[in-house]
């Protein structure tokens, strides 16, 4: 027989932060739901990109106060977050990370498994220069199928909401919300579900319509289906 998992919930706004030069200081309110003191640790960290893939360093380009806390039931903490640095010519990127830390076991509340919570929220300063420059390429994925590979060239953040792949003559192929960061001069995939790779022949002209945070559609794009390896199917 499993061991009872319990978890605990926090209240976290805003989700997002944009510091700068004329903006360097901003605040956090972590509140605590629960019938129970918690104990949290905050930190932030330099958020990157490589293959794809999300890297976290740390830094002291931006600093956290307090840093660890304990929030009374239903009470709440206010969390300063400050910036260190000016801007760049391209956006400065890092998250906030809130984690739940360990503690004793309450009264009554029995043997079993806590689950601790870790909430991290991104952090953007933005470049001195804002540009926007985007491009997409549709190419064949490393375990068969398809993925939409988003080439950010321009100097901030893209965040992808809402994505539309269909025919160009017509028939939608997938519909999908997520919620994807693509950060200053670098690449990541979106994985698609399109079917198998031979439900499409090589050169069918797809197009594609994204969605960006706050609503704000991109101008849709029509790319071909490359032809895939014999190996890959």
């Amino acid at each position: 027989m499993s061991a009872p998992l319990w978890a605990a919930s926090l209240h976290v706004a805003p989700l997002r932060l944009d510091l700068g030069p004329q903006r360097p200081v901003a605040s956090l309110v972590i509140g605590n739901p629960e019938q129970a003191e918690m104990a949290i640790q905050a930190e932030v960290v330099a958020w990157s990109q490589e293959d794809g893939r999300d890297v976290y360093t740390p830094t002291r380009d931006v600093l956290i106060n307090p840093s660890i806390f304990r929030i009374p039931a239903g009470g709440q903490q206010i969390v300063r977050v400050g910036l260190q640095v000016g801007a760049d010519t391209q956006e400065r990127s890092y998250r906030v990370f809130v984690r739940q830390l360990p503690q004793e076991r309450q009264p009554g509340q029995g043997l079993g498994l806590q689950t601790l919570l870790r909430i991290g929220l991104p952090v953007f300063v933005p470049a001195a220069a804002p540009v926007e420059a985007i491009e997409w390429r549709l190419l064949p994925a490393a375990g068969g199928g398809y993925e939409l590979m988003l080439d950010n060239r321009g100097t901030g953040h893209v965040q992808i909401t809402s994505l539309v792949v269909s025919r160009e003559s017509g028939g939608e192929l997938q519909r999908k919300n997520l919620s994807h960061y693509v950060l200053a001069g670098k690449s990541a995939p979106i994985p698609l579900e399109l079917g198998a790779p031979a439900s499409l022949s090589p050169d069918t002209p797809l197009r594609i319509e994204a969605v960006a945070a706050g609503g704000r559609a991109l101008a849709p794009v029509v790319l071909r289906v490359p032809h895939v390896p014999a190996a890959a199917r």
